[in-house]
């Protein structure tokens, strides 16, 4: 008799907690995701839908947006996916392994951009689970490669070639989303590798021109709240409504290149790389706060008719934030900067343009900047109308106070260091500073000595 209590309550138990797994279709997987991208301006259709048994299949889908101001109208038409209701009470899409990318833009002058681009996937898929209230999507996407662009219109110049190509591999993900007036999103992203590789040359004379950027390891963590909004509102108005967004993402090695040559058939070469790198991103009513860090960065310039050779800068660390407040307001807000340089090394081949007699101190500079304050925001600055701001007889934001926390500089065998306080104060009408300032100086005098 208690092994019969223990098994209905285990099924009883089991059953309580996951009620969704048999209320999804494959109709409400669809209409969910139309829904997330569609707003008054965007129209996001399935076209050609038809089912088989346990599978619907939809054969394209055309995202229409009306542009801000009546500008025009942009469409992107991509293929179609397939969702099949499996026995677990979740829904798998799949997708074509190759399919045309086709975007066009009618501008109200009657003026027509348009271009079209292959996409080519393999294994990529999305189990989809839950309710329309409360949904998980997790997908993953071995190989995703967008190439073979083509420009429709305007006409591209016979004598110009354009080869690109955009490539994704070893993608993982899962996102959940909880509907509601505002819609609440968390999601967990994994890339092994994005790749972006262009070549642009004039066969006419004009040069040529190639940009490569590979990123590795790359994991990102998100979450935040979505409002529903206009296509033409700012994002301080997004705000406003109850818009969050919240990211942490990490990078592994990263580099891109930038080369080619002029009408003179000088070459040229810029390329960077990092070892990893840090960002992180919050946006809410208290401003958008932007912190990133990067490690072991090597920038490096081949300009023959500026260096004669190529010169090299490194970075063994770069470290920044800024908080900036953005959502109008009576009462006084925080702002920060910081700034941190970190054993930056010159090419000796740079040192030698300005010191050929080796005079200054060439050990790696430091270079620390890290400022905070109040300020209050008097109107926003994210509206798109900066005509309206450039009319102002005031900027759009009053700094009360303003603190040097900290200043770092050694340089040439100079150090500097410092720390100020301010309150701002109105006189004659004006802001005026009250507070005070530390300075000091070390080393400048050896350094004036060997000049």
């Amino acid at each position: 008799m208690k092994l019969t209590r223990t098994l209905i309550t285990s099924l009883f138990l089991a059953l309580a907690a996951e009620p969704a797994l048999a209320e999804l279709t494959a109709e409400q997987v669809l209409e969910h995701r139309l829904s997330q991208y569609s707003t008054p301006e965007i129209t996001v259709r399935a076209g050609g839908k038809r089912r088989s048994g346990n599978v619907l299949t939809v054969d394209r889908f055309l995202a229409e947006v009306a542009l801000p101001d009546q500008e025009g109208t942009l469409l992107v038409a991509v293929a179609g996916a397939s969702f099949a209701e499996r026995n677990d009470g979740t829904v798998l899409v799949t997708f074509p392994p190759q399919f045309p990318l086709t975007v066009q833009a009618f501008a109200a002058n009657d003026e027509e951009f348009a271009f079209a681009a292959t996409v080519t996937q393999s294994g990529a898929q999305t189990v989809v689970s839950g309710t329309p209230d409360e949904i998980r999507y997790e997908s993953t996407a071995p190989s995703i490669t967008i190439d073979e662009f083509r420009m429709i219109e305007p006409e591209v110049p016979d004598d110009v070639s354009v080869v690109a190509s955009i490539k994704m591999l070893g993608y993982e993900g899962h996102s959940d989303i909880i509907e509601g007036e505002v819609r609440d999103v968390r999601s967990e992203d994994t890339l092994d590798t994005f790749q972006v590789h262009v070549d642009v040359s004039d066969r006419g004379g004009g040069g040529s021109f190639t940009l490569q950027l590979e990123i590795a390891d790359v994991s990102a963590q998100s979450s935040g709240s979505i409002a529903w909004q206009n296509l033409g509102d700012s994002l301080v108005t997004s705000i406003v409504n109850g818009s969050t967004f919240d990211l942490s993402a990490s990078l592994g090695h990263a580099r891109y290149l930038i080369s080619g040559d002029g009408p003179n058939e000088e070459p040229f070469e810029i390329s960077s790389e990092s070892t990893s790198s840090d960002v992180s991103v919050r946006m809410d009513r208290s401003g958008i706060d932007y912190g990133g860090t990067t490690r072991g960065s090597v920038l490096s310039i081949l300009a023959q008719e500026l260096f004669g050779a190529r010169m090299e800068v490194r970075l063994p660390e770069v470290n920044a934030r800024f908080l900036l407040p953005i959502v109008p307001g009576n009462l006084p807000q925080d702002f920060a900067a910081r700034i941190a340089v970190q054993g930056l090394e010159i090419d000796q081949m740079l040192w030698s343009m300005f010191d050929p007699k080796s005079v200054l101190d060439h050990e790696p500079a430091t270079v620390v900047l890290d400022t905070s304050g109040e300020l209050i925001v008097l109107r926003d600055g994210l509206d798109g109308d900066f005509s309206e701001i450039m009319k102002m007889d005031h900027a759009p934001v009053d700094i009360r106070s303003i603190d040097l926390n900290e200043l770092l500089i050694k340089l040439v065998g100079v150090e500097v260091t410092g720390d100020a306080a301010f309150a701002f104060i109105t006189r004659h009408e004006e802001p005026w500073p009250v507070g005070s300032a530390k300075l000091k100086v070390t080393g400048a005098g050896r350094l004036l000595d060997g000049l």
